[in-house]
């Protein structure tokens, strides 16, 4: 039986499926290899899922646009200078967030798998997904340059350089948990610090300001 409030809106209903599957899926073990799978550790039925999303898919692919909006969030517009180097630390935490990756690599997991039986759903999981962080990713630096902040560069080799930096700082933290680190060790700030900074250092700034003076 439909546990979804009949007198809730439609949006309001979708919120709701989104957030507690998204949990799901960040506490999601090896062993989810559907959609379906990750919906049956939630409150919601599969009949609430067709209603709000349409079918499965639906709902895999909105839940990797939600997170990729998350991410994309701190960025703003990219036009102000003073800004520009704290945007991108607050979007490298975003990214290399211990519970995001742990809802991306579910994902991840469920969209190979149904793609290989679904026409489409890989094309529109990455274009509504990683590609949609990569295109928010090289605008928020297409604003930057068009402000005088940055020297001109391409701006889609620059998302592209700083997304393989923040999964490399990724990588690094899981290997460091799996020889016995604590959790709450990983993704600190100052981590993600570092690779701005190196990032940053790789890029030419027109802008007189405390962060890129060293």
């Amino acid at each position: 039986m439909s546990i979804a409030p009949h007198n809730a809106s439609t949006q309001g209903r979708r919120d709701a499926i989104l957030k507690e599957v998204a949990t799901a899926a960040e506490h999601a073990s090896s062993s989810f290899a559907s959609i379906e799978a990750v919906i049956a550790a939630t409150r919601f039925s599969y009949q609430d899922i067709v209603d709000a999303f349409g079918n499965g898919s639906g709902l895999l692919v909105a839940l990797v646009e939600r997170l990729a909006m998350s991410m994309l969030e701190p960025l703003g517009d990219g036009t102000a200078a003073h800004s520009f180097h704290d945007s991108l630390q607050a979007f490298g935490r975003r990214v290399t967030d211990a519970r995001a990756a742990s809802q991306l690599k579910c994902l991840y997991r469920i969209a190979l798998t149904d793609a290989i039986r679904q026409n489409g759903l890989a094309r529109n999981f990455y274009r509504r997904g990683p590609g949609l962080v990569a295109a928010g990713l090289a605008g928020f630096f297409d604003a930057a340059q068009a402000a005088g902040i940055v020297v001109p560069q391409a701006s889609h080799a620059l998302a592209s350089h700083l997304m393989a930096l923040l999964r490399s700082s990724l990588d690094l933290s899981n290997t460091i948990a799996l020889r016995g680190a604590s959790s709450e060790t990983l993704h600190v700030p100052g981590d993600i610090s570092q690779v701005i900074e190196l990032f940053c250092g790789g890029i030419e700034i027109k802008v007189n300001h405390a962060y890129f003076s060293h």
